[in-house]
């Protein structure tokens, strides 16, 4: 009895360990993703060839700095 109430909590941690670096993944992605837009655009790459500046102040208009 004492083995299947540790495996039911095994289980639930697991579940929620693997939630939390779901949720983690998401938002990092979705921090990331303006960036990556921002160099993926046609614009972005005119403007990074005429000008060596930071993606985020050349196209996108922010200040915000890239990892």
């Amino acid at each position: 009895m004492r083995q299947h109430m540790l495996n039911g909590w095994l289980v639930a941690a697991l579940i929620a360990l693997v939630c939390l670096l779901g949720i983690t993944a998401y938002t990092e992605v979705s921090k990331d993703l303006p960036r990556i837009a921002c160099m993926r655009g046609p614009k972005a790459i005119d403007k990074k060839a005429s000008q060596p500046e930071n993606c985020s102040t050349t196209c996108c208009g922010s200040t915000i700095p890239s990892a």
